[in-house]
């Protein structure tokens, strides 16, 4: 198995992990953060084209006050 295809499933991993989780851990009192999950999989998604991602850097504090 070559990279592309591990990275493959990693990316149907990932997306059958947090269908699973929408549905499960709010019964257990826990809700994910999606937010990263997505991001995660956009890295992967990416990744996996051979595409450039551009990730934004983080917000200053003194800029959400």
């Amino acid at each position: 198995m070559d990279d592309k295809d591990l990275l493959k499933d990693k990316i149907l991993d990932e997306i059958d992990d947090t269908q699973y989780d929408w549905f499960a851990l709010p019964h257990q009192g826990l809700v994910p953060d999606y937010f990263i999950r997505y991001w995660d999989l956009a890295e992967m998604v990416h990744d996996y084209f051979d595409e450039p991602f551009y990730k934004p850097k983080r917000t200053p504090p003194e800029q959400l006050q």
